[in-house]
């Protein structure tokens, strides 16, 4: 990859996305789930059945110790006919330092993507520090920026939000607020000028109402991930049992977001914007029909500390966070 210009990396809690400009200098996209499920083998017949198997259904995988550990969408769907639940290796935005796995399996799927650099700038996502838990993103991004290193790449970070705002903002001047409705965090971002005056993140996303609505229908969280992601969900008008479930999370999701942003941006000062201001909301979980509708609604319903122009969704809410980054990468 030495003829790339820059590359833009969405390290995203359930899907990776990266952004490459192509021969007609259009973005190029390309993503990978964030998922891995490990398998032992019970024997040596076994495990050349295993084996088999996984490369007749063309499986990402690879070998640790006599173990199979798929990585990607099939590790997702294997794990739901399994009944068991595909393991991340991310959780809520950021790698575990407890969790021995994440490392190797998240330089495995950014492998996968971006291949080996020579000296290219990449910029990569980040979430902004959580106000409601008490880790912090520092390790996260220093073992991303040191792999990265390792691989050929020159590469910084951008907060999430911010990078929203390179892709969805630029024709007001870098001005508005950004929020990022991903799987392990909503990240939320005031610009102005191009400048990010306020950012920071809640550790509530697509996770926990899959855990919650499947605690509640008593159903595995996977199974609640894939109607979620491959069902028509529409917040307005659910159908059956687990989408009327979804619809009531993604509403107390939209709430608990609006209430933060507005405790947050009270204590805040905020600059005397010329007008209102444009709110754009990205990340997978506004792909639900009527998404930005439910959370117009809100919104409505409560005090801004500032005025809104409109409440729009990203052009493409999967690409935004990589396309803001590619940007980023090649100013």
């Amino acid at each position: 990859m030495a003829d790339l210009k820059g590359v833009g990396l969405d390290i995203g809690t359930n899907m990776l996305v990266a952004a490459t400009i192509g021969e007609d200098g259009k973005p190029i996209y390309k993503r990978q789930r964030d998922a891995f499920l490990r398998i032992v083998p019970k024997s040596d017949i076994n495990r050349k059945s295993i084996r088999r198997a996984l490369e007749d259904r063309k499986a990402n995988f690879i070998i640790d110790n006599d173990e199979f550990i798929i990585v990607g969408e099939e590790a997702l769907y294997m794990a739901n006919e399994r009944n068991l639940e595909a393991r991340r290796p991310l959780s809520k935005g950021v790698l575990s330092p407890k969790e021995k796995d994440s490392l190797p399996m998240i330089k495995l799927i950014i492998k996968s993507l971006i291949g080996q650099g020579a000296d290219d700038k990449l910029v990569f996502s980040v979430p902004g520090e959580p106000v409601d838990s008490n880790f912090d993103i520092f390790y996260h991004t220093e073992m991303m920026k040191a792999y990265l290193k390792e691989m050929g790449f020159i590469a910084n970070p951008i907060n999430e939000g911010f990078a929203i705002a390179f892709s969805e903002l630029l024709d007001d001047n870098l001005t508005g607020v950004c929020l990022s409705f991903g799987a392990g965090m909503v990240n939320t971002i005031v610009c102005y000028d191009g400048d990010p005056i306020v950012q920071f993140s809640i550790t509530k996303g697509g996770d926990w109402i899959d855990v919650v609505v499947g605690k509640a229908l008593d159903l595995n969280a996977s199974l609640i991930q894939i109607e979620k992601e491959e069902t028509n969900l529409d917040l307005l008008k659910p159908v059956g049992i687990i989408q009327e479930a979804l619809a009531v999370y993604y509403n107390v999701l939209i709430g608990y977001s609006l209430d933060t942003m507005v405790y947050e941006l009270k204590k805040a000062k905020l600059p005397a914007f010329r007008g209102p201001i444009p709110v754009i909301v990205s990340g997978g979980l506004t792909l639900a029909t009527n998404f930005v509708e439910k959370f117009r609604s809100q919104m409505e319903s409560r005090k801004m500390p500032f005025s809104v122009r409109e409440v729009k969704r990203a052009k493409d809410p999967m690409t935004a966070v990589a396309n803001g980054a590619l940007l980023a990468a090649i100013l």
